[in-house]
């Protein structure tokens, strides 16, 4: 995105660093800059940052952090008409808030629609954008301003007397629209639209209608902000060809919460520049409102990850520069705190963490929601927390240590609705494998925080007190059959931090101490050498080992590995956010990829010099959402020589199944049959010291000739493959004897080539080809040779 430099220093109060000095320090500290021009700074704004920085205050709070310099204070409370009320002129709807998240409107009256004033169509000017009128240059302003897109539209152009509807909902098929760029587009039921009740009025997040345009005889209009699902945007606009500004932004997400700035900032400036008359009111439809994230990291881990020596007040003193809110706590203490608060909250099975808490719970959640806000994330799972923590003996047991049990009681499953996309979930309430595929045996279904002095709390289910209760550990039925005890930390000090709305892409400590080194300079951080203690003793990874060493004993026997897609179009799991329609579901096995690869690559055996196909795979297939494994499948004409000399060198014997040319198998259930390695050996290690080449593969077919030669006997097949090599250049790509001949008493041989010709930028003719091997004849012949 292109930046005015000169609209950027109007967001600081002191004088900014000149434009390529500034250019310099955020390549530097936060993007790559694609260009410098007068005025103009070109950013290179990565999808994980377009959500807080694809426009200018997003950018001006980007370079405050890294310069120091301090931001002016703006004020961008709206004046608004007393006694004038949107609710009492216009109603909103939304169909379906899994794909409309939060929708805003706001009346205002007596609008006067003219050209913009000067700076306004100077700031749009400054950065290619044409000015049209003072209310869509604002609109358009906005945009740029804040990162979030907005509308509006013309009220008496609304169908309906009285209250007007806006409704937001799935087009119908076929359902048309005229954009305001005056282009026709025909819908389906998977494009959302704000409509009236007679027809539909814009493509959400991407282009408005011409039939609720702004124009000189406007007088009164509806102000909408809204936030949009990003992947039905990112269809939509595929689908439609119509890639806007404002979908750009809705495919790459952004906040709700900047719904609400972004209608303080529109109204203030629709009522400033056209002097309308704002309601009081606004509508807005926001029902699943996310609790703010929090990320905790401690001084410790800091250092640990950037090799620096960071003191707590360096820390604090950068997240005051991104103006964090934070606290350092002792996470056990803050827990300890919180738990009893939230005794009496209702019981909600499969209750979200970052939409229920801290109103409604089920066990693990509670735990969850409880750490989250010690600024330690533990898995949202029962089983996942059971293995996430360090496991202590009851004798150890602590107050904040989690207490798990298992509860026969319960039904075999149950089904809850996900808040984050409406979508119906049933699984086992029993939980026996983690999401790390840690098998736990006999399961687990319930958690608990220990409070110290025989007590425990925990979100009782519905069946029982349908609430947070605390009991005595020993009494309280919850906990007759108990599988374990496990301590989350260690209670040292950590920082936590609320991650403000827009900065999406902070979720994970990580995340957090990212910022930090990028802030302080990563050129700024010395390399060190690392120290490794005298007892140290390195782990074999048992996996790791065995999956070298098969895949050394079948390429030392002629096979190739490949890769093949881990989306297909057909599957067990399906994939929430799909790069293609064909691409929705996980695989359940190799073999599907490993038949397309032999059908591919066999067509291709005479560019690749192969008689014949061998190749094989190892990879993860996914027979379920928690179950998945580790597989191996090999694609050869004949099986049984290969499993004779993996059964041999492997010392078991591998039965899986040989179906159309493919063999499968379970690898990890072989590898859990197979010695602990004591050592990683030779199974890392090259068998050849020949140098590894990489050739481009060409996307244009390949062509085929074979030339026979008679030479003398004095001459080799070599010779003559030295000359038609010669001769035929860099499109000769393979060249195979395929046939040796001597007749008997004669002092000549025949030797017969396979030839494949193929370029790299162009599909070939025969008449080249033709040529080429006119030129090879012409001189094999000046030798005194024949050709057959």
């Amino acid at each position: 995105m292109q930046f005015s430099y000169k609209w950027i220093k109007e967001y600081f109060e002191e004088d900014l660093p000149e434009i390529k000095e500034l250019a310099e320090l955020l390549t530097f500290h936060a993007f790559e800059i694609e260009g410098v021009e007068e005025d103009l700074i070109d950013i290179d704004v990565l999808p994980n940052r377009t959500s807080d920085c694809l426009c200018y205050q997003g950018i001006a709070k980007e370079i405050s952090v890294l310069t120091g310099l301090n931001l002016k204070e703006w004020n961008d409370e709206p004046a608004v008409e007393k006694g004038l009320k949107s609710s009492d002129f216009i109603s909103l709807k939304v169909e379906n808030t899994n794909l409309v998240p939060r929708a805003t409107k706001r009346l205002v009256q007596n609008v006067k629609v003219e050209a913009s004033p000067k700076w306004l169509k100077e700031k749009l000017e400054s950065i290619g954008q044409k000015s049209i009128n003072n209310i869509v240059d604002i609109t358009n302003y906005i945009m740029w301003e804040t990162g979030q897109p907005v509308h509006a539209f013309d009220f008496d152009k609304i169908a309906g007397n009285g209250i007007k509807d806006f409704i937001i909902r799935n087009a119908e098929n076929g359902e048309k629209i005229t954009t305001l760029d005056s282009q026709e587009f025909e819908l389906n039921e998977n494009v959302i639209v704000i409509a009236d009740k007679e027809k539909a009025l814009d493509i959400a997040g991407t282009k408005g209608g011409i039939v609720s345009g702004i124009d000189e005889n406007t007088k009164n209009v509806v102000l909408s902000v809204c936030n949009f699902n990003q992947t039905n945007i990112r269809k939509t606009s595929r689908k439609l060809g119509l890639r806007t500004d404002a979908s750009v932004r809705f495919e790459n997400e952004i906040s709700p919460d900047k719904v609400e700035e972004a209608m303080e900032r529109l109204t203030q400036l629709v009522v400033e520049i056209t002097g309308g008359k704002a309601s009081g009111d606004v509508l807005d439809e926001y029902p699943k409102k996310a609790n703010l994230y929090k990320v905790g990291i401690s001084t410790q881990e800091v250092n640990r990850l950037l090799g620096l020596n960071f003191s707590d007040d360096d820390i604090m003193k950068i997240f005051n520069r991104f103006g964090f809110e934070f606290e350092k706590v002792k996470p056990i203490d803050k827990v300890l705190e919180l738990a009893p608060t939230f005794e009496g909250k209702p019981y909600k099975y499969g209750a979200s963490v970052s939409y229920d808490a801290p109103n409604k719970f089920d066990c693990s959640s509670f735990t969850a929601y409880l750490f989250a806000q010690a600024g330690i994330g533990i898995p949202r799972v029962s089983v996942d927390q059971y293995f996430w923590g360090k496991e202590i003996s009851e004798s150890d047991l602590k107050a904040g240590d989690l207490v798990f049990a298992k509860n026969g009681e319960f039904s075999e499953e149950k089904s809850y609705i996900r808040i984050s996309d409406g979508k119906e979930i049933t699984q086992k309430v029993l939980h026996t494998k983690s999401q790390s595929g840690l098998v736990m045996e006999g399961g687990v279904d319930h958690v608990g925080l220990y409070l110290g002095e025989g007590k425990v709390i925990f979100a009782s289910g519905e069946d029982y007190e349908g609430k947070v209760v605390t009991q005595n550990l020993k009494e309280s039925k919850y906990f007759k059959n108990l599988v374990g005890y496990r301590r989350i930390s260690d209670n040292s000090e950590r920082f936590v931090v609320t991650i403000p709305h827009e900065r999406l892409d902070l979720r994970i400590k990580e995340d957090l101490i990212e910022e930090l080194g990028r802030v302080y300079g990563y050129k700024n951080i010395e390399s060190k050498e690392v120290s490794i203690s005298k007892d140290f003793k390195s782990k074999i990874n048992k996996t790791f080992y065995y999956i070298n060493k098969i895949r050394n004993i079948l390429v030392k026997v002629g096979f190739d590995e490949v890769y093949t897609y881990t989306f297909g179009d057909k599957g067990k799991v399906e994939v929430a956010k799909p790069l293609a329609s064909n691409l929705g579901f996980l695989r359940t096995n190799l073999s599907d990829g490993i038949q397309k690869s032999l059908e591919l690559n066999t067509k291709n055996a005479p560019v690749l010099g192969l008689d014949e196909i061998k190749i094989f795979e190892i990879g993860k297939v996914f027979n379920s959402l928690d179950d998945e494994n580790l597989s191996l499948a090999i694609g050869v004409k004949s099986i049984q020589e290969v499993l004779e000399i993996l059964n041999s060198e492997l010392g078991i014997k591998l039965e899986g199944e040989y179906q159309n040319g493919v063999w499968e198998i379970n690898l990890d259930e072989v590898i859990e049959k197979l010695p602990e390695p004591e050592s990683y050996e030779d199974v890392l290690k090259l068998e050849s010291d020949e140098t590894i080449i990489f050739k481009k593969i060409s996307q244009y077919p390949f062509i085929l000739r074979d030339i026979a030669v008679w030479v003398s006997n004095e001459n080799t097949s070599d010779d003559l493959l030295e000359i038609i090599k010669k001769n035929a250049g860099e499109l000769l790509v393979q060249s195979k004897l395929f046939d040796t001949y001597t007749p008997a008493g004669e002092n000549k041989t025949s030797y017969a080539f396979n030839l494949v010709f193929q370029s790299q930028d162009k599909t070939l003719t025969d008449e080249e080809i033709n040529e080429i091997m006119n030129k090879i004849a012409i001189q094999i012949e000046s030798k005194g040779w024949e050709v057959r």
